[in-house]
Formats: structure tokens, C-alpha cells, sequence
């Protein structure tokens, strides 16, 4: 009896353990069955879908193996479409971020107004990019848009701006530029304000100017930020497909047609669904190639604090 009720205590708190975590899987459990139903069981969808010729509307699944993987290699539209979304990612991504910091640093200082231009610049961040594309549309207008109208005013030639195949995917860039620009703000602020006044101090106790405190002390500290910022740009870039399907719907001739938009042409206009679910699965391949090389490449340069 003595030995029942010293282990006593033990059992109720193994019970109350239970318990909680009991309640713990319960509580999680409304999200992990939704994160099943609309990301794991669609992801398995589409990689068996990959291996078939899909024709939905009459009920028939072909295997094919790896026919749909093939026929990409050779699909002419789709390299383009790749070289277009390299092109894209390539360019925001850097600019992006490089911008994203100048801000962060100019916001981390002291001035009036600062919350007020703070919120203008992350305000594109939180807008419709659907919405915010068809203003950008009207602005473009190489006819009455108001770029050309500057442009006009400062005495420089207008563009064509979206109507020309030279110019149209680096008009989407600066469009997605100013629309994720906000973001990058923030994130970079917030590491900013993580670092210890302490090394900026010692910094400029052995005479370290602003541009050398920036250069050996902000940016190495910044290395997890910019890490973070790298990978979540690269992500966001390569499924590019909003502003493109806004502002040009992949032309002229093709020039702004992205792997994403071409995989909902693929699926939804010609309901190609075993072509397009082979697209989604190369581009979820190489999403988790870059990411993966990116995070050991820049774990090098992160320095711990």
C-alpha cells in the first residue's frame, strides 16, 4: 500500500501529461486535417496525374510513365516560358532585396513622420496584386498613361512600355518590385533592430565610420535575415503568375510567358492535366533545388550573435 501511494503522485502526473497533450493534438488537429485535405492530398494528386494522360471529362486515365517529362524537354513554349521566369527571378530577386535594405536602413533612423512613410511603402504589400496590375495597366498605357506623360514632361521619348517584346517582362519586374518592396522593408528593419547596439559601439570605439559599421558589422549580422528574404523571394518569383496574367497575358509573342502561366494554360484552356500536373512537378523540383543550394551557400556568411 505505502509503494501504491508513493508512485501515486507519478501516475497523476503521467495523467495530466496525457491529458495535455491529449489536448495539445486536439487543438492542432482542425489544421493538420485541413493541410491534408487542400495541400497534401492535392501534391499527391498531381504527381500521380504527371505519370497520365488525364482526360477528365470522359472519366479516362492512360498511363504514360514519364512521356509528359519528355515531351517537355522538347516543348519549345515551355523553355521559353523557363528562360522567362529565370529572367524574372534572377532580376527582382537581388533588386528586391538590395532595395528592401537602403529602406530598412533610412526607417531604422530617427525622423518625423517615419510610421506614416512606413506604412505608404508596405501599403502596395497588403493590395490586390490583381488590382494594384490593373492600375499599373492603365499607367503603362503607352497612349494616355501617365509614365509616358512624365516622360514627356522631362523631354525623354515615350515607351511602349507592355507593347513591346523588349520591354514588357522588365515592365512586370518593376511593377512586382514596388509590390513587394514593403515586405522586404520590414523583414530587414526587424533584423535590424535585433542587433546589439554593443557591436556598433566597440565599431566606433576603433574608429569604424558609417559606411565601414554598415559593411563589417550590419551586414554579416544581417546574413540570417538575408538568407530568410533570399529564399522566400526565389519561392515567390519563380510561381509568378498574377501580374503577368493582368498585365500582358504572357505576350506580345510570348515574351512574359512564365512556367505558371503556362501550366494553367496547359490545365484550364486546353485541359492538358497530365502535361500541366508534369510542369508543376519540375517546377516544385527545382523550387526546392535553388532553395536548398541558397540556404547552405549563405549559411557560410551567417554570423552568430
Amino acid at each position: 500500500m505505502i509503494s501504491e501511494r508513493r508512485r501515486s503522485p507519478r501516475q497523476v502526473l503521467a495523467r495530466l501529461h496525457s491529458r495535455h497533450v491529449l489536448h495539445a493534438y486536439l487543438f492542432i488537429a482542425p489544421v493538420i486535417v485541413l493541410f491534408g485535405i487542400f495541400r497534401v492530398a492535392p501534391s499527391i494528386q498531381t504527381l500521380l496525374y504527371s505519370f497520365y494522360k488525364v482526360e477528365l471529362l470522359r472519366g479516362r486515365f492512360t498511363f504514360i510513365g514519364l512521356e509528359n517529362f519528355y515531351s517537355l524537354l522538347t516543348d519549345e513554349i515551355f523553355r521559353k516560358a523557363t528562360v522567362n521566369t529565370l529572367t524574372y527571378v534572377t532580376t527582382i530577386v537581388p533588386i528586391s532585396a538590395f532595395l528592401g535594405l537602403i529602406l530598412a536602413v533610412l526607417f531604422n533612423a530617427k525622423f518625423h513622420l517615419k510610421e506614416f512613410f512606413k506604412a505608404v511603402y508596405f501599403s502596395p504589400m497588403v493590395t490586390s496584386t490583381v488590382a494594384a496590375a490593373m492600375v499599373w495597366w492603365w499607367m503603362y498605357n503607352p497612349q494616355f498613361g501617365i509614365f509616358n506623360v512624365l516622360l514627356k514632361l522631362v523631354g525623354l521619348p515615350e515607351q511602349p512600355w507592355l507593347m513591346s517584346s523588349h520591354m514588357a517582362l522588365t515592365s512586370i519586374i518593376i511593377f512586382s518590385v514596388w509590390k513587394n518592396l514593403g515586405y522586404n522593408m520590414i523583414i530587414y528593419l526587424a533584423g535590424l533592430q535585433a542587433i546589439p547596439p554593443q557591436f556598433y559601439e566597440a565599431a566606433t570605439i576603433d574608429g569604424a565610420g558609417a559606411l565601414r559599421r554598415f559593411r563589417h558589422v550590419t551586414i554579416p549580422l544581417l546574413a540570417p535575415t538575408t538568407t530568410f528574404l533570399l529564399i522566400y523571394d526565389t519561392i515567390l518569383a519563380l510561381q509568378v503568375f498574377d501580374q503577368v496574367f493582368v498585365l500582358t497575358g504572357g505576350g506580345p509573342a510570348g515574351s512574359t510567358n512564365v512556367v505558371v502561366l503556362d501550366l494553367y494554360r496547359q490545365a484550364f484552356e486546353r485541359y492538358n492535366f497530365g502535361y500541366a500536373a508534369a510542369e508543376a512537378m519540375v517546377l516544385f523540383l527545382f523550387i526546392m533545388a535553388v532553395t536548398i543550394l541558397q540556404y547552405y551557400y549563405s549559411k557560410r556568411y551567417e554570423v552568430a550573435y
